[in-house]
């Protein structure tokens, strides 16, 4: 088992997340949505794809806040042809992120991401796990909260079995209680 390395703890307030519900079931639904949010210059990462009733699909996956009205639209513009039954966009969320190195070939350290989540007393709605990075969609509320606590777990006391290494310098980004950027 390689040893993980962990640079540091990061989140984002700027996400919202797009649900494609009601997709059918049929291939090629996924690679025309993302086909159309690329035309229009819409990044997107995190896509989860779950079952619906009627044996549809809910699609859903993450933009940058400021590409969501764009997203909106142009998968409202495609929902008749695409034969999905709707598009919604959640401002609301947050992402949380641990960033290092060899993160997903060691079980010690997902489990404790989910833990120091847990004990935040934050609640995860969607997940993607790389080697790089383990992220989290919360509340936009509980993004700050939880990136608090994953630094106090993966960078102070005791760091066994994990190994900490200083570079490449995280800096957190967030806002103060006035709003502005931090």
């Amino acid at each position: 088992m390689e040893h993980p390395i962990i640079y540091g703890v990061c989140h984002d307030m700027h996400v919202a997340r797009v649900t494609v519900a009601g997709v059918p079931p049929r291939p090629g639904i996924a690679a025309e949505v993302f086909r159309r949010l690329a035309k229009s210059h819409v990044m997107s990462d995190m896509a989860q794809n779950t079952a619906a009733p009627g044996g549809r699909n809910d699609l859903s996956f993450v933009v940058r806040e400021c590409d969501s009205a764009t997203a909106l639209a142009v998968l409202a513009q495609a929902e008749q042809g695409m034969r999905f039954d709707s598009v919604s966009v959640d401002v609301g969320i947050g992402r949380v992120a641990v960033v290092g190195a060899s993160l997903r070939s060691n079980s010690e350290v997902i489990a404790r991401y989910f833990e120091s989540l847990r004990d935040a007393d934050v609640a995860v709605e969607m997940v993607a796990v790389t080697d790089t990075r383990i992220s989290a969609v919360t509340r936009e509320r509980d993004a700050g909260r939880a990136a608090q606590h994953l630094k106090s777990t993966f960078q102070q006391g005791d760091p066994s079995p994990l190994h900490h290494q200083r570079a490449p310098k995280f800096v957190m980004l967030g806002k103060g209680a006035d709003g502005a950027a931090t």
